[in-house]
C-alpha cells in the first residue's frame, strides 16, 4: 500500500491567483512602490506566478495620504502606458483603499473595484468609530462595500474567543460587509491571533476575496509557508476564484 504525505507547505502558486484585487503597485503615491521600476519589478514578478489582472489600490486617507482621484488616474495612465512588452499582457484597472474616517463621507470622486465594489480599511490600532454608518451609507448607495484584511487589526485580536469567534467583526459581516483576506497573513507574519482569525473565518466561510496587498519586490518572497490545512486551503483557492469574477 502506497501513503501519501500531506502537503501543508503551502505557496502563492498553490493559491491559483490570476487576479489581484489589492496592491500598492502604483508608484509614488503611498507606502507602496516608491518608482516605476519597482514597480515594474513588481509586476515582472507576479506575471510570473501567474497573475494577469492586477488592481492598483493605493491608499487614501486625509491624514497620511491625501491622494486625489484625478490625480491617481492621470499617474495611473503615465505608468501603464509605459510598461515594457513582457507586461503588455497583462490587465490593469485602478481604484483605492479608503480609510474609514469622519472624511470619507465628504469624497466625493472615488475609486472602485472593476465591478464597483469599494475596498475600504481601518487603523490597526482602533476600530474606526464611523465603520458601521459608512458600511451602511454605502450599502444605502448601492455600492458592496469590502474590508480590507480584517485578520490583522489589533483589537479584533484581543477580542478573539475561539468558541466565539469575533462578534464585533461578525456583525459587519452580518450587515453585507464582506472581507478580503491579504496572503501575507496566511504565512503567520502578524502573530498567532491573527492565524487564529483567519482560521476561524475560513471555517465558517467568511472571506469573499484574496489579495497580495504587495508594497514592494521583496515581499513576494515571503509569501510561502502558509500556515493553513488542506480544507483551509482549498477555502483560499476558492477566495482566488472570486477574484476572477470581478473582470
Amino acid at each position: 500500500m502506497l501513503f501519501f504525505r500531506r502537503k501543508e507547505n503551502y505557496s502563492f502558486v498553490d493559491i491559483g491567483l490570476t487576479v489581484d484585487v489589492h496592491s500598492h503597485i502604483l508608484p509614488g503615491v503611498d507606502d507602496g512602490s516608491p518608482d516605476a521600476a519597482h514597480s515594474q519589478a513588481i509586476l515582472a514578478e507576479l506575471h510570473r506566478l501567474g497573475v494577469r489582472k492586477s488592481v492598483f489600490t493605493p491608499h487614501v486617507s486625509r491624514a497620511m495620504f491625501p491622494n486625489q482621484a484625478p490625480d491617481l488616474r492621470e499617474r495611473f495612465a503615465a505608468f501603464t502606458s509605459s510598461l515594457p512588452d513582457e507586461l503588455q499582457d497583462m490587465q490593469f484597472h485602478l481604484a483605492s483603499e479608503y480609510m474609514v474616517d469622519e472624511f470619507f463621507g465628504g469624497i466625493d470622486d472615488r475609486l472602485y473595484w472593476p465591478d464597483g465594489r469599494i475596498l475600504i480599511e481601518m487603523s490597526y490600532y482602533q476600530r474606526s468609530p464611523e465603520i458601521r454608518e459608512t458600511i451602511f451609507n454605502l450599502l444605502m448607495d448601492g455600492r458592496q462595500p469590502v474590508l480590507a484584511h480584517p485578520e490583522r487589526y489589533v483589537f479584533y485580536q484581543e477580542k478573539f474567543e475561539r468558541k466565539k469567534g469575533v462578534p464585533a467583526l461578525e456583525r459587519l459581516y452580518d450587515m453585507g460587509c464582506e472581507l478580503q483576506l491579504n496572503v501575507m497573513s496566511l504565512t503567520g507574519a502578524y502573530g498567532e491571533r491573527s492565524l487564529d482569525i483567519i482560521h476561524w473565518l475560513l471555517d465558517h466561510n467568511m472571506y469573499r476575496f484574496i489579495g497580495t496587498d504587495v508594497h514592494s519586490r521583496s515581499q513576494i518572497d515571503r509569501f510561502t509557508g502558509f500556515k493553513v490545512n488542506a480544507a483551509q486551503m482549498e477555502k483560499v483557492r476558492q477566495l482566488a476564484r472570486n477574484n476572477e469574477t470581478l473582470f
